[in-house]
């Protein structure tokens, strides 16, 4: 994403996400990146690609340690994928 994109079109790309999804990626465009929706939205999307390419094994070990230490856009992007990959539930 440029450093020039607008906060009207950050979010704009925030509405193609659940509800759920857009408060994780709030919550963290607040705490890391001095409210820019734009930054929190590509580290989700890189946590989702990291996600993909794990096992169910692996993705319910770093859900269960991502909720562990507080790290809720991991935790939210790993959970996307779970359902997605139709892992089992917990």
């Amino acid at each position: 994403m440029s450093r020039t994109q607008t906060p009207q079109a950050e979010n704009e790309r925030l509405a193609a996400y659940p509800a759920a999804i857009q408060q994780a990626i709030r919550s963290e465009a607040h705490a890391w990146f001095y409210d820019r929706i734009g930054p929190a939205i590509d580290m989700y999307e890189s946590h989702r690609q990291w996600a993909l390419i794990l096992t169910p094994e692996q993705r319910r070990f770093h859900k269960s340690g991502a909720w562990f230490a507080n790290q809720n856009l991991k935790s939210a992007a790993i959970g996307v994928v779970q359902r997605e990959m139709g892992d089992p539930t917990d």
